[in-house]
């Protein structure tokens, strides 16, 4: 870790903040961005910043995001919990497209995650027989739900990690994407890899 660079989201030339990164020469530009991912994309190309950015990228995971960089995004890896294409669940291609039928693009991070939404607090919701908050929490730690982006369960009130999602094998795992060619791409797990990663040609790769 050589660097954390935090920046205001009305940040339009991120010039300065690229300089300052290739000056540092680290392996990876590890990302945490949400809705300022076109822009930096954008002018990481332009500017030919030779290091891998990969992380989280909210926009990314949108399927409009190459068009919406004009394909600058050839080679930006990102953090998602399903994808086009992807077999996460048998659930997952289904809903995909079906989104893709109704809205005319593929769903970002969060419509996977809001269908599911819909669907385990409803039956959270039946189990308990109220929406009594006491009871509908009680029902929610109960949740063994398959949905779109895995198994869904939570930590008790108990845990460390109190009601957050359990992640794991067998439950939600997360995937690596990498837009390739102006598509999502899954990478990892190899279970569900569509593809291996591809670099554009001013990445220059470590050894190590």
């Amino acid at each position: 870790m050589l660097d954390h660079i935090r920046f205001s989201p009305d940040t339009t030339d991120f010039t300065p903040i690229f300089n300052k990164i290739e000056a540092a020469k680290p392996d990876v530009i590890i990302t945490g961005i949400s809705h300022v991912g076109v822009q930096p994309t954008v002018q990481w190309k332009n500017q030919q910043v030779p290091i891998p950015m990969l992380g989280i990228s909210s926009q990314a995971t949108n399927s409009t995001f190459g068009k919406d960089t004009n394909d600058a995004s050839n080679g930006v890896l990102y953090q998602g919990v399903s994808g086009p294409d992807v077999a996460v669940t048998p659930k997952s291609i289904p809903f995909a497209e079906g989104f893709k039928a109704k809205f005319g693009n593929y769903p970002s991070y969060a419509g996977y995650t809001s269908y599911d939404e819909v669907y385990y607090i409803a039956d959270a919701v039946k189990r308990a027989g109220s929406t009594d908050a006491d009871k509908l929490v009680d029902a929610l730690e109960k949740t063994d739900w398959e949905g779109t982006i895995g198994r869904i369960q939570f930590y008790g009130k108990d845990d460390q990690f109190t009601h957050s999602l359990k992640y794991g094998k067998g439950l939600i795992t997360g995937l690596m994407l990498q837009w390739q060619d102006g598509k999502q791409v899954s990478v990892w797990p190899k279970e569900v890899a569509k593809g291996q990663l591809k670099f554009p040609s001013f990445i220059k790769l470590t050894s190590n």
